[in-house]
C-alpha cells in the first residue's frame, strides 16, 4: 500500500500547533505538509493548494480546519478533478489517527476513517450531580 499524503491547511498557525502536538504523542511527523491562510489572498492561497496536490500522483487528502471558510473553499477549488479528497474539522484525534493508518489505507477509505474519528472524538462528559 502506498502512503496517503495530506496537507493541512488552517487559518493562523493552527496547523503548525497541530503537527507539533502530534509529534509529543506520536513521535517525529514526516511527509505532512501544512499551509496557512494567513496573509495570503484567495487566489495564492487556492494555487498553493493546487500546486501541492497536483504533486500526488495518487490522490491524497487536504485537511481543513473548518467547512465553509476560505480555507475550505480554496481546498475545493484546486482538488477538483484530481483524486483528492477535502476533510473539514480536523483536530489533533484525525491527525494521530491519520499518521498510524496512511501507510494501510487507500485515499477514500482513510478519509472515511478519519471522518469517524473526527465524529467519534467529539464528546460530552457530565460531572455527577453533588
Amino acid at each position: 500500500m502506498t502512503r496517503v499524503p495530506a496537507l493541512l491547511v488552517t487559518h493562523a498557525d493552527l496547523a503548525e500547533a497541530l503537527v507539533r502536538a502530534a509529534a509529543r504523542v506520536y513521535g517525529a511527523v514526516d511527509d505532512v505538509e501544512v499551509l496557512s491562510n494567513e496573509g495570503r489572498s484567495k487566489e495564492s492561497l487556492e494555487e498553493e493548494i493546487a500546486q501541492r496536490v497536483e504533486r500526488w500522483p495518487n490522490g491524497g487528502i487536504v485537511l481543513i480546519d473548518f467547512w465553509g471558510g476560505s480555507c475550505f473553499t480554496c481546498g475545493v477549488s484546486a482538488a477538483r478533478g484530481r483524486e483528492v479528497v477535502v476533510l473539514t474539522g480536523v483536530n489533533l484525534p484525525v491527525l494521530l489517527d491519520y499518521l498510524h493508518n496512511r501507510d494501510r489505507f487507500g485515499v477514500l477509505e482513510l478519509a472515511e476513517r478519519l471522518q469517524g474519528k473526527g465524529q467519534d472524538s467529539f464528546r460530552l462528559r457530565r460531572s455527577p450531580a453533588a
